[in-house]
């Protein structure tokens, strides 16, 4: 369930929910912001960690690009993995970011690039449970499922430990007519 706040985090725990989605789209709505890296990475931390002070079920963050390059990165997780934050999804676009859902063919970090943020990533947590997801956005910026394939399997070497293959569909038909026969 989505959580912008310790109030929503706790709401969705008690309600029954088994992890949070911290999105960066509603912290930054909640702070006035626009969901393009305007709020600050230790802004979006604050926040998360009002939310992991108050619920004991898992919170992923969503980091949207690692805010910046794989120093941010590396700083990111430390604080991270300090403040029982539970993974991080960041994305594959160049900083700082657009919102998904605006424009077209936004561009895309190089795939050596995003992948020196996973290394990054992985080798800066200080907790062996920490979850690493890397999202492309190859089908938001119109290149295609080739290329989000493509770049979903230089992540899984890099060492993310799950891919998000994003799409502006409001059901999974993209993504799933390559994986599931009909």
């Amino acid at each position: 369930m989505e959580s912008h706040n310790a109030l929503s985090a706790k709401i969705a725990e008690q309600t029954g929910f088994a992890g949070l989605w911290a999105s960066s789209l509603t912290i930054s709505a909640s702070l006035g912001l626009s969901d393009r890296n305007e709020a600050s990475w230790t802004q979006v931390l604050d926040v998360v960690e009002f939310i992991t002070d108050h619920v004991e079920i898992p919170v992923l963050l969503d980091g949207d690009t690692g805010f910046g390059n794989y120093h941010n990165v590396i700083r990111l997780m430390k604080k991270l993995c300090q403040k029982n934050v539970s993974g991080v999804c960041i994305e594959d676009k160049i900083f700082p970011k657009m919102n998904s859902f605006l424009g077209e063919q936004q561009q895309l970090a190089d795939i050596s690039d995003f992948c020196s943020k996973i290394q990054a990533a992985r080798d800066a947590q200080t907790d062996d449970d920490f979850v690493i997801v890397a999202r492309t956005e190859a089908l938001i910026s119109g290149l295609g499922m080739a290329e989000a394939l493509r770049r979903a399997e230089r992540y899984h070497a890099a060492g993310a430990d799950a891919i998000l293959i994003h799409s502006k569909r409001a059901d999974a038909e993209e993504v799933l007519t390559k994986f599931v026969p009909h």
